[in-house]
């Protein structure tokens, strides 16, 4: 009888607890402040202009920001991005495994960002990346399993953006139905974006927008090199498939953005087109740390190949 009671009393003292977290507050969004719109301007000014090395100083002053706002949506996901900057270009800086200490920071802030606005598909499509980065390091199927589905409602929500999103985390992977995957995800990008899995002309740009989900197909004053930093990726991902005349026709496809020519990295691009055939084993062979003869997912340039403005490559 005593046994009885003592589980009664336990169960209802975690439905207690249940009750009690499922009734808690939400926590709402709040407008960002003229110290955290002057922040963000650092924040952009750092992105466009390469800074790598301005990233400890931002982590710092973000840190602050957040601590006396911590409901400010904009400020938190920027302070995600720039943990996930600083583990994606860490081939600019080696840490050794250190690096990964960035993942569950990238991850709990877009985590945050999602819950103050759980309508931005691409803070989902962040956190479903760190998440499954998460999982796939700490081994925990789990996890690996929620990133993955979060991923899919993140496609679902704006697949112009989440498609590229989803596929680029798998690009230097190995190649399998993963990877895979990952590559019909870029396809998918076509054809979402042009309407067609034809390899884009010219002609396309009619189509160019700057509202609404289409808009994620272009450059943009966020990413003013968009396009060319796509289709480098993309044809990256079909040199390591082993499909060389298609990855020629991917990298020609970035010549066509009327900014091609103050695109930072597009020297990059053509000494990849001059010796394409020798390009597939580099790559291969190429541990993280390379610079450039790796995957852009791998380089010093993975964000700042869509995201640098202008100048000489950091």
């Amino acid at each position: 009888m005593v046994l009885v009671v003592l589980v009664v009393l336990a169960m209802l003292g975690s439905g207690c607890a249940a009750i009690a977290v499922a009734s808690a507050p939400t926590h709402r969004p709040t407008p960002q402040t003229e110290r955290g719109r002057a922040l963000a301007e650092q924040f952009w000014s750092a992105l466009h202009g390469g800074h790598y090395e301005q990233l400890d100083e931002l982590l710092e002053l973000h840190a602050r920001v957040a601590l006396d706002e911590p409901s400010d949506p904009i400020t938190i996901s920027h302070l995600g991005w720039l943990h996930a900057w600083a583990l994606a270009e860490s081939a600019r800086a080696p840490k050794a495994a250190a690096v990964t200490f960035h993942i569950p920071l990238a991850r709990r802030y877009f985590e945050e960002a999602v819950t103050l606005v759980p309508d931005e598909p691409r803070y989902l499509g962040f956190l479903a990346s760190f998440t499954l980065a998460e999982g796939s390091v700490m081994a925990n199927e789990r996890v690996t399993r929620q990133g993955y589905f979060q991923m899919k409602d993140a496609i679902a929500a704006w697949p112009e953006f989440n498609l590229f999103t989803s596929g680029y985390m798998v690009s230097a992977g190995p190649v399998d139905e993963h990877f895979r995957e990952g590559l019909e995800q870029q396809w998918q990008t076509l054809e979402v974006c042009f309407g067609s899995r034809e390899v884009p002309t010219r002609a396309v740009f009619a189509r160019e927008t700057r509202q609404g989900h289409q808009r994620a197909c272009w450059n943009s004053w966020i990413a003013p090199h968009n396009w060319e930093g796509f289709f480098l990726n993309f044809g990256d991902m079909l040199v390591r498939a082993g499909d060389l005349p298609r990855a020629r026709q991917l990298y020609e496809a970035a010549k066509l953005s009327q900014t091609y020519g103050e695109w930072p990295y597009r020297e990059v691009l053509e000494r990849r087109l001059s010796s394409l055939d020798e390009l597939a084993p580099a790559i291969a062979a190429a541990p993280r740390g390379e610079v450039e003869r790796t995957t852009m997912f791998n380089s010093s340039f993975a964000c700042t190949g869509c995201h640098q403005g202008s100048g000489v490559p950091r």
